[in-house]
Formats: structure tokens, sequence, C-alpha cells
């Protein structure tokens, strides 16, 4: 398979940044993995704390007040970690292709 359609079918459907891997880009890809790496982590520890607030709010409170604090700052945070998420991802894709188009058309190996 052509270089510019399996580079970004990896980024794409698998995991950002191994796209750049497989286009001999190993700098550019760990450090794509890890952003992804470190995005998945916060995530899910903000979204343990997401949880836990939930869990301890429950029994005690009305549900419309639970709902009211909730679209405060505990769902801003997470929509700001899908958003980068998603930035990431799709810098990964398209830099991937555009990578992998470069390197099968020959005009030279890699871009200082």
């Amino acid at each position: 398979m052509k270089k510019y359609i399996f580079s970004p079918l990896c980024s794409g459907l698998l995991i950002p940044g191994l796209g750049q891997i497989l286009n001999n880009e190993l700098k550019k890809g760990l450090l794509l993995l890890g952003a992804v790496f470190i995005l998945f982590v916060v995530g899910t520890i903000r979204l343990a704390f997401l949880i836990k607030f939930l869990l301890s709010q429950s029994a005690t409170t009305d549900p419309m007040v639970i709902m009211e604090s909730i679209k405060g700052a505990h769902l801003l945070s997470l929509w700001v970690l899908v958003g980068l998420f998603a930035v990431i991802w799709i810098y990964s894709v398209v830099d991937a292709f555009r990578t992998g188009r470069r390197l099968e058309s020959g005009k030279g190996e890699k871009r200082p």
C-alpha cells in the first residue's frame, strides 16, 4: 500500500503520531504520541473527578442544581481537552498524508 495512504490511515484510525513514525519522522511521531497520552491521562483524571463529584452530590442535592454546577467549569475543561485532541488528531492525519505523498513522489527524503 502506498505510504501516503497507509500512514494517514494509521494516524487516523489507530493513534495519532503513528503515521509520522511510519514516515520516518520519529521525533514528530513521538511528540504527537506523547501529547495524545498526556491528554488521555488528564482527561481520564478530570472525568474521574467529575464522576466523584456527581456521586457525592446525587443524594443530597436537587438534580437541576447538580446540572447547573456541571455546566460550569467541569464540562468546559473536558471540552477543551476533547478540542485539543481533535486538533492533534486532524493535524496528525493531514501531516502524515502530505509527508507520505512527498516521500512517494521522490521530492526529497525529509525536510530539515
